[in-house]
This record gives structure tokens, C-alpha cells and sequence, in this order.
């Protein structure tokens, strides 16, 4: 309907049965699926007025102005408003690869975004392996396994994983790859910044089926969890001089006070003890605490012990 031709009802379900066909999609059967898509069009579309002329036993439809299409409204001033937003804050993405799909936007629609920040971002734009975002974007999106050459800091070697890749995750200012490993025979974490080439792999997918990762992260504190370890109980005494920065920007979703007195607030939440946590409690140094589990307070303690040797 692209132009003032008149189309049964039969011709637009036949026109959308070629579509649906070409998507894999099931075909339309009843001629009132039609009928409620042509005012549902009308609904959405003010200026899409559809009139109808009988021939016969048939109506045919067509739009009122020659040549209308919806296809071609131009965009109103909200709408071009929330385009430039979005683009805006996508450029953060230039200058890397398959990104640069944004300046043939940005040209197309003649949209000009100024170069002077008004946003800061707790972006590392010199962060190692920054560049890999869009390869293992793609990957993901077409379900491609790679052969990642992953460098291992502490033995200083290079080791190769065929990784199955699933999701990518930003924490503490760097980024990081989720995929099931051939190698490890799990789910496991790779670092931008140790992975040191990437090539594709002809092995069979195993796609993700296990995992829902809109909630995975919600029970861990950063993006490492250990393999065969519950959710665990952690309370920590937080001074009463740094408790309303922690009252106003809680640990983990999951706090909630105990207790509290002129001295400081005791906390709990409920997480996966890592290495994460374990660093987040340090930076709190003597306003922090821990009570409980025993084990993670044993190994702040320890931290701290060792941490002092440095300075004796």
C-alpha cells in the first residue's frame, strides 16, 4: 500500500503470506486478521486514512493520498530528539570496528552531535583489548565459537580455549567475555585485556540454555563466581562515620540493617563470596568489619596483616 492502487482483502493476505514466508513465519488464515491490521495501522498512524470502494461482491482498500506510506512520515520533533540521544551516547563506540555504521546514520539524518561532553562516562578508553568489543559482539549475535589465545598473568604463558561466547559484561571500568569452554568444560570468564587474538572456530555451537544472564550477575558482588559454592550469609559492623555513604549506596541489593547504635550499623547481605567482595570490603579499611562467615573474616584479617608488613 505505497502508492493510491487498490488492494482486496485477499491481495494484502497474500502480500503478507509472501513475507511471512520469507521469515519462516506462520501464514495468515483468517481474512479478519487483515481487517484488524488495517485498523490498528489507522490507530498508530493519524494521517494513514484507509478508504475502502466496493466492486461487486469485494472491497478493496487504499490509502486516501497517492503515494502515502507510512514507510515516509517524516519524524516530529520528540521522536528526532530521542534519535540524536541514542546516537549520542552510541558514539562512545566510534572509532571502533563495525562501529562505523554510526556516521552513515548520523549523515543520513543530517543529525549534528556536539563534540563538547556533557556526560562523563567511567569509561578506560586506553583499557588493552578494547578493540575486541565489536568482534565479540558479532560473534555472540551469530552464534560463532572462537579460539580465543588467552594470556595467563600469573604463569606469564599464552594458553588457547574454544570459547562459546553468550554475554558481555562491564565491571570496574573493564570488560569481560561469557562463554562455555571446550578447554575448562564450563561456563568461564575471560578479560578484554588478556585475551591476545582472536579466530574463529568450525565447531558445532553449544548454545546457552542454562543460563539467564539478566539475572545471573543479581547474587555476586562484580562478575566472578566460584564453581560449586552457595550464596552465603556476610554481616559486616560499617562505622557510624562512613555508614550514609553506605546507606545511600548500598553494597548489594540485598542489604538491609541488623542493628545500630552510636558506634556504627551492623549490615547483612546475601551473595556469592569472591574476590570482588573481598576487595570492596578492603577499600572500606577500618570503617569496615566483617563478622560473618568466619572463613571471610579470617581472609580480610590476613589481607590487612599482610598489607601491614609492607609499611613495617
Amino acid at each position: 500500500m505505497s502508492s493510491r492502487k487498490n488492494y482486496s482483502i485477499r491481495d494484502l493476505m497474500d502480500a503478507c503470506n509472501r513475507e511471512l514466508e520469507l521469515i519462516g513465519e506462520y501464514p495468515i488464515t483468517a481474512t479478519n486478521t487483515i481487517r484488524e491490521d488495517l485498523e490498528q495501522i489507522m490507530a498508530n498512524y493519524p494521517d494513514a486514512k484507509i478508504i475502502s470502494r466496493r466492486v461487486g461482491r469485494h472491497l478493496y482498500y487504499s490509502y486516501e493520498t497517492e503515494n502515502y506510506s507510512i514507510y515516509k512520515i517524516p519524524l516530529n520533533d520528540d521522536e528526532f530528539a530521542q534519535i540524536t540521544q541514542t546516537l549520542s551516547i552510541l558514539s562512545r563506540f566510534e572509532g571502533m570496528p563495525q562501529f562505523e555504521w554510526l556516521d552513515e546514520i548520523k549523515s543520513t539524518l543530517n543529525i549534528k552531535i556536539s563534540s563538547d561532553p556533557i556526560v562523563g562516562f567511567d569509561e578506560n578508553i586506553d583499557l588493552k583489548g578494547r578493540d575486541y568489543f565489536a568482534q565479540l559482539f558479532s560473534a555472540i549475535n551469530n552464534k560463532q565459537p572462537l579460539v580465543l589465545t588467552y594470556k595467563n598473568f600469573k604463569r606469564n604463558i599464552n594458553q588457547q580455549f574454544i570459547v562459546h561466547p553468550y554475554y558481555l559484561k562491564q565491571f570496574n571500568r573493564r570488560w569481560f567475555l561469557i562463554g562455555f569452554s571446550e578447554n575448562i568444560g564450563r561456563l568461564s570468564l575471560f578479560a578484554f585485556d588478556r585475551i591476545e587474538d582472536i579466530t574463529t572456530s568450525n565447531c558445532k555451537y553449544i548454545p546457552n540454555t542454562k543460563y539467564n544472564f539478566k539475572d545471573y550477575f543479581d547474587d555476586m558482588i562484580g562478575v566472578t563466581r566460584i564453581d560449586h559454592t552457595d550464596i552465603e550469609t556476610v554481616r559486616i559492623w560499617v562505622s557510624a562515620n562512613r555508614w550514609p555513604y553506605v546507606a545511600t549506596k548500598p553494597l548489594h541489593g540485598t542489604q538491609h540493617i541488623i542493628s545500630k547504635d552510636v558506634s556504627g550499623v551492623i549490615i547483612q547481605i546475601q551473595v556469592y563470596i569472591n574476590k570482588e567482595l573481598e576487595q570492596l570490603i578492603l577499600s572500606f579499611g577500618k570503617d569496615f568489619k566483617v563478622l560473618e562467615p568466619e572463613s571471610l573474616k579470617q581472609t580480610i584479617a590476613q589481607q590487612f596483616c599482610e598489607a601491614l608488613k609492607n609499611y613495617q
